[in-house]
């Protein structure tokens, strides 16, 4: 879970309302309550997410619905339809759950809602009508759901938690929510949260006098102009390139889901400006925005949150350097390994390439193919660039593994574990330290990984990846 760097909130809402390790969330809801946008909350059961959406319409003072989904029936909403004199309209005889006078309403599982009622659910929540008439006093569209199951859920693993009747809802229907938030789990919570919650006494109950949630979401909702006039031009551009990536990542987006975003990023950086102060910095804003706002969330297999945080850091920089065409050639190219190729080509002062050979070096992979990358960038810039010592470090702490001669000794008895793993390398090592530099190099990668990463990774595989590397920057041979 996800739980970005944001400033220290001076007026934390979801604490008070009872509902502990969600402060990150909390401008996202004010936001979403500023803006009346329909919000969808995914999570594993007993998550508070029933709780959260119950306490605030208690506290605003709101005629509230909580309707089960999965146990739903179109005559729940509307009532009960009698036809008018002549057959030619219908009545309806409400009940006091009916959806007509409600002010928030809530559904709950809504993944489990059966497909021709989730369609009758769609105007509700996208247009605030039902059975094609005009709902007048509904301003909040809210649902919760359990994560959708995948196809092939891995049932043997323990620490997994599948929901069977979980269901990815239609793309459509995702698509009318602008806010798709994943909610902390148990593993998600502070130590401190969690000792709040086991103690039973929450730091607030919500009930404070000088607790006023509505005032807070109608000074969030006169700042939303003001904030949308002085970012519109920048944000324009930042989401022209944001989209581009998403599509790029494999996460495209809808023209409305573009326009959503652009309205999210400002009420959440006007709540945020609410909570926090004046001083918040807008990327944070849109940050929170990509992370919450992305439909694709709520399928089987929801993109890494820190996928999202890369694309949204790319388009930040590529929207800073749109006037500068070199660099907008180097942050368009999706791959960090590539931009420190392209950023050589064109030529990027010392400093600047240092910062993209440092970013490269962080990406989530593995620790051998660290090395490798390190190796490879290591002896393409050793003899001809400055780089800083940020740069340098990590790259001669992961290269000496290959670089720099060591001894050690190990215990490779044939029925160990070193001892099979070493009868699979031993063949290839001497056979391959014969073929020229490049063969001595990739035999001191595979012994400078023995034993410790090849326990971890399949040594073959990481070779390929080193060669791979090597013939990327172009390294046929070592030159002293």
């Amino acid at each position: 879970m996800l739980t970005p760097e944001v400033a220290t909130q001076s007026i934390p809402i979801t604490a008070r309302l009872g509902v502990l390790g969600w402060s990150h969330l909390d401008p996202v809801i004010v936001a979403a309550l500023a803006t009346e946008a329909p919000l969808l909350l995914i999570g594993p059961h007993g998550t508070a997410k029933t709780w959260l959406v119950e306490r605030l319409a208690q506290v605003l003072g709101l005629s509230f619905r909580h309707y089960n989904a999965s146990l739903l029936n179109y005559d729940d909403l509307v009532g009960i339809p009698i036809p008018e004199e002549g057959n030619e309209q219908l009545r309806f005889i409400t009940t006091p759950g009916a959806i007509w006078d409600a002010e928030f309403v809530f559904f709950d599982e809504i993944s489990r809602c059966r497909p021709d009622l989730q369609n009758k659910l769609f105007p509700i929540i996208h247009e605030k009508r039902v059975v094609g008439l005009r709902l007048p006093r509904l301003r909040f569209r809210w649902a919760a759901m359990n994560p959708p199951s995948p196809d092939s859920p891995d049932l043997d693993t323990a620490s997994s938690t599948y929901y069977l009747g979980s269901e990815p809802l239609d793309p459509a229907l995702t698509d009318r929510f602008p806010f798709v938030i994943p909610v902390p789990a148990w593993r998600d919570l502070s130590r401190e949260d969690r000792r709040l919650i086991l103690s039973a006494k929450p730091s607030s109950n919500g009930t404070e006098p000088e607790f006023e949630l509505a005032e807070l979401v109608a000074e969030c909702q006169a700042l939303i102009p003001q904030v949308a006039a002085e970012t519109s031009d920048w944000l324009t551009d930042y989401l022209i390139c944001a989209m581009d990536l998403l599509d790029k990542a494999k996460m495209p987006q809808s023209p409305r889901r573009a326009r959503m975003l652009m309205q999210s990023i400002t009420a959440i950086h006007a709540a945020r400006i609410v909570l926090e102060g004046p001083e918040v910095p807008l990327d944070e804003s849109a940050e929170l925005a990509l992370v919450y706002g992305i439909p694709q969330t709520a399928t089987e297999v929801p993109p890494s949150p820190a996928t999202i945080v890369a694309v949204h850091k790319q388009a930040w920089e590529i929207a800073n350097k749109l006037d500068d065409e070199a660099w907008r050639q180097i942050l368009e190219e999706a791959d960090v390994v590539k931009r420190v190729i392209l950023a050589e080509d064109l030529q990027v002062d010392d400093e600047d390439l240092s910062r993209l050979i440092t970013q490269a070096l962080n990406v989530d992979v593995s620790e051998a193919r660290k090395v490798a990358l390190a190796t490879a960038i290591f002896l393409t810039f050793r003899g001809h660039r400055a780089l800083t010592p940020a740069a340098w470090e990590p790259l001669v702490k992961l290269s000496a593994r290959v670089l720099l001669p060591r001894t050690g000794s190990l215990n490779a008895a044939p029925n160990s574990p070193n001892g099979t793993l070493w009868a699979e390398i031993k063949t290839w090592v001497l056979r391959r330290r014969q073929e020229g530099e490049i063969g001595q190099l990739e035999v001191n990668y595979v012994l400078g990984g023995f034993p410790e990463l090849w326990q971890q990774y399949n040594w073959q595989e990481s070779l390929d990846k080193f060669r791979h590397d090597l013939k990327m920057f172009g390294i046929k041979e070592l030159n002293s």
